[in-house]
């Protein structure tokens, strides 16, 4: 309270909570007992600022548009907004389809529609591709793994992949497609695939065994598209990029732009929860064991004998240690994790003795070890690159077969 200055009797008037909060914090006890409280609810202010920081940043960091890769929505480097604008342009009714259910409802309302299948996480399993391919008049893929050709487009192959210097390659057609003439010549990088219609062949691909960035079926319904550059935003202005696209998902009226997600992975597929199938009694038990375990090791800890000392360093011999590690993969049959160490230390010693430098690539490699060996090209990126043993007894005789390419290309 505060008595009216100049006024007789000193009459009192009414004060209003924010004047008085006001006149607490302008003397000293105000601003400590203001203080004090800061200090008290300290944690609390800090958890609820932290979270309006999270907020904020979720808010003001969330993206507007599609982020997903070679979608038609997404304007992206690594989108395909332009293609899908380009199609729609020239009449193309391009409709993009995120789950199974919509996909196939789509194929099924439009008869002889051509389908983009792009999987490239390879949710769908084959009973579900498989339909897929029975609803579609025609398939387009891009970069499918070999469960995906198998189901689309048996009579293509995968062949590897392409040098990765540079990153993108100047193709030419090479070939009599029609769509590919009208390209005349693509920029790209990625895989390559082998069938009955190749084109866009690899350097030093050559002969009925060609791989090249590009192949069809004869009758032009599957067609497999080696590399993501040919749709992406970034590149499809590149050389005939846009045309060999164009051609070849605008050859029908309707288009379906399918991408699978993880929401088409049926739920027999789904991975399961491993502690859900535990009786209840194991929680408890476990807990016991694991306490147990604690006082275990507790007890025998405080027993230790005095530190020994052991001259330093210990000298192992080179057999030992490739022994060791030989009978480590043996154990744990790591055939895949043993082949590839066995292929790189091949490429590496066939790359020193060849003297091709340290910056030469998988094909410079295996090119330079089919002349000095005076095997062919195929024979040599097949035993080098290609080819991948199940067991331990292919890996055997794989590993003969690269010492004796080894001996033959380092005997001259």
């Amino acid at each position: 309270m505060r008595v009216a200055a100049g006024k007789p009797g000193g009459t009192a008037e009414s004060e209003s909570p924010e004047e008085a909060h006001s006149d607490e914090l302008r003397t000293p006890a105000g601003r400590s007992r203001f203080a004090g409280r800061l200090r008290r609810h300290r944690v609390p202010l800090l958890l609820l600022l932290l979270l309006c920081a999270v907020v904020l940043a979720s808010v003001w960091g969330r993206a507007d548009h599609d982020t997903t890769p070679l979608s038609p929505a997404n304007p992206a480097p690594d989108g395909a907004m332009a293609t899908a604008e380009i199609l729609a342009g020239q009449g193309v009714d391009v409709q993009h389809h995120e789950q199974l259910a919509e996909a196939q409802a789509a194929l099924e309302d439009n008869p002889g529609a051509t389908l983009l299948f792009l999987d490239p996480a390879g949710f769908l399993t084959s009973e579900q591709r498989e339909d897929l391919a029975d609803a579609a008049g025609r398939v387009v893929l891009v970069e499918p793994s070999l469960e995906q050709l198998a189901d689309f487009a048996p009579q293509i192959r995968s062949a590897g992949l392409l040098p990765q210097e540079p990153a993108r390659h100047r193709l030419d057609a090479g070939c009599t497609n029609d769509d590919a003439e009208a390209a005349g010549t693509i920029e790209a990088g990625g895989k390559t695939y082998r069938g009955p219609v190749t084109c866009f062949e690899e350097p030093g691909s050559e002969g009925n065994d060609a791989a090249g960035s590009y192949a069809a079926t004869k009758g032009g319904s599957a067609v497999v598209l080696g590399s993501a550059d040919l749709l992406s935003n970034e590149s499809v202005a590149l050389e005939g990029n846009a045309a060999l696209a164009f051609r070849t998902l605008g050859a029908d009226e309707t288009l379906v732009w399918y991408q699978a997600g993880p929401f088409d992975v049926p739920p027999s597929e789904a991975p399961t929860d491993p502690f859900s199938l535990l009786p209840a009694w194991v929680n408890p038990l476990l807990f016991w064991f694991l306490l147990v375990a604690a006082l275990a090791a507790f007890w025998r800890g405080r027993r230790l004998g005095p530190l020994v000392e052991e001259p330093l360093p210990v000298v192992v011999q080179a057999a030992e240690t490739a022994e060791g590690r030989a009978r480590l993969y043996q154990d744990s049959h790591a055939v895949g994790h043993a082949a590839a160490t066995l292929r790189a230390a091949a490429m590496t010693r066939l790359a020193a003795h060849l003297r091709l430098g340290p910056g030469a690539g998988t094909d410079d490699v295996t090119r330079a070890a089919a002349d000095a060996s005076g095997r062919s090209y195929a024979e040599t990126d097949h035993l080098l690159n290609q080819r991948l043993p199940g067991t331990g007894a292919e890996l055997v005789h794989w590993a003969r077969d690269l010492k004796d390419l080894e001996e033959e290309a380092t005997s001259s």
